[in-house]
This record gives structure tokens, sequence and C-alpha cells, in this order.
């Protein structure tokens, strides 16, 4: 993440509230081998990062079930992102003038300068990721075509399911 879309995303958290970073998942069990995981993101992370996160969630639920693959039964997105407000506009004048008197009479001339600042919107809401999962043993016919969750997650899929997934987008 670039130190931009870092600090972005620090300033979505404090304006909506994220305690745990620009993410956040729940897991709802339906049966034995599948659960629905429902996936919020902050307005930066957009759609891909919900659902970035949400992948991720499913591959880590999918181990921690004592499962080795999946596939995605059902998905549904949505997102309530909007504009909340603006930040305060501020607006600085600096200037400076000369006068010359002759006799009763005195010009003057001056200027001045305005500098505005503020006024960018704020935006607030989130994008919203569901996924039903169905989960598989390795070696099950019925999950031949299912997604590896330990290739899913990468050479840290220990840590990260130690972890409990993707926080961030």
């Amino acid at each position: 993440m670039g130190w931009r879309r870092t600090l972005e995303c620090f300033g979505l958290i404090f304006i909506t509230a994220f305690s745990a970073g620009c993410a956040r998942s729940s897991v709802m069990p339906i049966s034995a081998d599948t659960v629905q995981i429902t996936t919020s993101a902050a307005p930066l992370c957009g759609p891909a990062g919900a659902q970035s996160v949400a992948l991720k969630r499913a591959a880590v639920e999918t181990i921690a079930r004592g499962f080795d693959r999946f596939i995605i039964a059902g998905a549904g997105y949505q997102n309530d992102v909007r504009v909340v407000g603006y930040t305060p506009v501020q607006a600085h004048t600096t200037g400076s003038a000369v006068a010359t008197g002759y006799g009763r009479t005195a010009v003057a001339h001056g200027q001045s300068t305005t500098f505005v600042t503020g006024g960018a919107p704020i935006y607030g809401g989130t994008h919203n990721q569901g996924l039903v999962i169905k989960m598989f043993k390795d070696g099950d016919p019925a999950g031949a075509n299912a997604v590896s969750a330990r290739a899913e997650l990468g050479p840290g899929w220990k840590q990260i399911v130690a972890d409990g997934g993707a926080k961030t987008c």
C-alpha cells in the first residue's frame, strides 16, 4: 500500500469508525461445510478491495474449519458510499499598501491576496461483499474444481490463518 493510500485509509478509519483496519468480515455457519461471509470495506478500498478481503477470509475459514478447498456457491455486492460532508473551508488574506500624500490629498495603491483551502469531500459508507462458500477436503471428487485455500493465501498462509485473515484492502 503506498503512503498516500495508507494515509487515506487511516483517515477513513477515523471517519467511518473502523477500529481494526479498512475492512472487517463476519462469518455465519450455514452447515458443517458451508459458511456465509459478509465483508464491509472503507470507501477507499472500492469493490475490488472488499472482494479481495472476502476471498481471503473464505480461504482462512476453509483452513480453520479443517478443509482444504472451497467454491463460491453464491455472491452479492452492495455499496452505500456517499459524500457525508466536506472539510472546513478557510480563507487567509494578506495584503500591502503604499500611500503618498500631496498637500491635502493622499493617494494609496495596494494589493491583497486571498488563499482558500479546504472544501474537500469526506466519504462515508462501505463497500459490502457477501460470499457463500462450500468447503471440501483434498481428494473429495465433488471439490475437484475447487480453489485451494492455501494457494489463495500464498506461502505465508499459516500466519494469515493465525491472524484471522486480511483486515485491509
